[in-house]
């Protein structure tokens, strides 16, 4: 099926959670059906659509809102429970009619995380103070159970672009292998190109050290879920409030961080980390930091590290390492 027929081809389901969320309250589920000015109607909805428009390779956010402009999300309670009756749905989620595990999973993520940070966040913090917008953050993440690990430090993440070249993306796979075969989790912002990748390889990894619990963690915000629409490995979704937050945290999870070659999100994650590395109050926290990318990419990273040097000075380059060419 072609982008454009998988665009037009359209779903009518009633799906229920499995785990995630069982029920809301009566005051919730009105404030996610309120279609008016402070209702979560419009964010929900646009939320839902992107995670259920996964597998395509659209990332034009208004080209997907206008093609399913019909798609309607209704919450059903039930005195069991709720249910979510769905219209005019990306036929891509969906196989001999049931709606794909994966998929399902993101879309209670997406009502979970929507409907808490509204009534547990949103006017409760001073979002304008650091101090609260790290406890805020802290929060939001312990609500999503992707704080519940107990094993060893061993989650990775990986930064690049969403749109890359298939040699850049194969070498992202390669890597996010050699991580899976020494038990590494991988946490990405969930799309696609150099966050796919590496959670693909690791998926290989695992499956060949027989790991069967591995963490594909995606970190999403509503202004660009729709562009980079959750990738189906990611088996812990999580959508925090706006870009700033998404990026402290992926800090506040990760253990290491591996940056491949991407665009201007890329370098803002770079320049953000690095400002917290410089921080003398971090000095000794230790987070590896390496930027790595086939042989053809040595030069990118060769100007970043130029222009690093320029602005930040050596002692920010002592932050990281760059690695071309070997995976």
């Amino acid at each position: 099926m072609d982008d454009h027929n998988a665009l037009e081809a359209v779903v009518r389901a009633r799906v229920t959670p499995k785990g995630s969320l069982e029920n809301l309250s009566q005051q919730e589920v009105d404030q996610v059906l309120d279609r008016g000015r402070g209702g979560l109607y419009d964010l929900f909805r646009r939320c839902a659509l992107a995670v259920l428009n996964c597998g395509t390779q659209i990332d034009d956010a208004r080209l997907i809102f206008e093609a399913y402009k019909d798609f309607d999300i209704q919450i059903m309670r039930e005195p069991w429970g709720l249910k979510l009756e769905i219209k005019n749905a990306p036929g891509s989620a969906f196989v001999d009619g049931q709606m794909i595990k994966g998929v399902k999973e993101h879309l209670f993520s997406v009502l979970r995380d929507v409907v808490y940070t509204s009534t547990e966040v949103v006017g409760r913090y001073d979002l304008s103070d650091p101090a609260n917008i790290t406890n805020a953050i802290f929060r939001i993440m312990r609500n999503s159970g992707v704080l519940d690990h107990k094993g060893h430090p061993n989650l990775i993440v990986c930064w690049g672009g969403h749109s890359i070249p298939r040699e850049e993306y194969d070498y992202t796979k390669l890597v996010g292998y050699e991580l899976g075969l020494r038990g590494m989790d991988i946490c990405t912002g969930c799309g696609p190109g150099a966050m796919k990748g590496p959670m693909k390889g690791a998926a290989i990894g695992h499956s060949k050290q027989r790991v069967h619990a591995g963490r594909y963690i995606g970190l999403t915000e509503p202004g660009i879920i729709a562009a980079e629409p959750p990738n189906p490995i990611v088996n812990s979704l999580l959508i925090l409030p706006d870009i700033e937050k998404r990026l402290e945290g992926f800090v506040r999870l990760g253990h290491g961080i591996i940056v491949f070659p991407g665009g201007v999100g890329t370098a803002e994650e770079i320049l953000y980390l690095l400002g917290l590395l410089l921080d003398p109050a971090n000095a000794h926290q230790p987070l590896p930091l390496v930027f790595t990318g086939p042989a053809s990419s040595a030069a990118y990273f060769e100007n970043l590290d130029r222009f690093i040097a320029a602005t930040l000075g050596p002692e920010a380059q002592r932050h990281y390492r760059i690695i071309t060419g070997d995976p």
